[in-house]
């Protein structure tokens, strides 16, 4: 498998974890599937083309971000004429998230990946699609100045548009959905699909597998079996996956109490949150706070 070392090659992810790269007419007419070893935002301001990943594909005709999560192998085939692209790499090993306000925090974590752990077989790569790119390509170019010439302030300048175009990305998410790949949506189990939409907004109540099974029409052991496949993960594993990351967004955005944050994201036993926080991110919630690596 090829991986290409971005890290190496760009000083700001070593520093700020995040760079931007702008391609204004990107050209690929032969398939080479890679993987980074960071989060990758493919910023795709107009072209045509194919986004492969495995096996699913995206048709790229106009605008629209593509998030590709950590290693991911995938490749973006164009046209002759070719794609105007603004990749945008995160290390968020190093780049801390921005405190984002209270009612965009349960979407960040649906299409930007917190920690390679998290990956499943629906969001190896999440797209958002756009009818008017201008107000988030302008925070990218923005972004990308202040990298370069490196003004007074412009770490935290790179941190606030940075900010803003996640806050921007999250409203997009909310009012126009995230778009599923061609062949997701030729497999997909629609019962199956609106009980793992259900626990991704309602993560922080309790859930039975009664009750959820009842909801998606199944028997428990149909529902388990074909989840397991539609996601590639169990259903109280996803469930406890996605009240850790609702957490890991609290913890770097707020200055609540652990405790709080353990209940508000789901959990009713301080002891198992730490215990599960630190077995899926790798440190403890109050070291993941501090900004320690991941």
């Amino acid at each position: 498998m090829l991986t290409f070392r971005i890290k190496q090659r760009l000083p700001a992810l070593r520093s700020l974890g995040i760079a931007v790269e702008y391609f204004p007419k990107y050209v690929n007419r032969r398939s080479r599937p890679h993987g980074l070893d960071v989060v990758l935002l493919s910023f795709i301001l107009r072209g045509r083309g194919r986004h492969m990943i495995g096996d699913e594909a995206f048709t790229e005709n106009g605008a629209s971000l593509a998030v590709t999560h950590y290693g991911q192998q995938h490749d973006i085939l164009t046209d002759a004429r070719g794609m105007e692209v603004i990749n945008v790499y995160l290390d968020l090993q190093v780049c801390p998230l921005p405190p984002l306000p209270r009612e965009l925090q349960p979407v960040l974590p649906l299409f930007l990946p917190l920690h390679p752990h998290f990956q499943h077989r629906l969001n190896r790569i999440v797209r958002l699609q756009f009818d008017d790119p201008k107000p988030f390509a302008e925070l990218l170019f923005a972004i990308r100045r202040e990298l370069e010439e490196r003004p007074a302030g412009f770490e935290e300048a790179v941190a606030l548009r940075f900010k803003l175009f996640l806050m921007l990305c999250c409203r997009h998410a909310i009012g126009h959905g995230i778009v599923p790949s061609e062949s997701a949506v030729a497999q997909a189990q629609p019962r199956v699909e609106l009980v793992r939409q259900f626990i991704d907004q309602h993560y922080a109540e309790p859930h039975t597998l009664e009750q959820l099974a009842k909801r998606a029409g199944l028997s428990r052991t149909a529902l388990c079996r074909a989840f397991k496949g539609h996601t590639g993960k169990r259903v109280f594993d996803y469930l406890i996956e996605r009240r850790i990351q609702a957490a890991m967004v609290r913890l770097r955005g707020s200055d609540e109490k652990v405790l709080g944050i353990a209940l508000e994201s789901g959990f009713h036993d301080l002891a198992y949150f730490n215990r599960k926080f630190k077995q899926l991110v790798g440190v403890a919630p109050t070291a993941y706070r501090a900004g320690e690596a991941v």
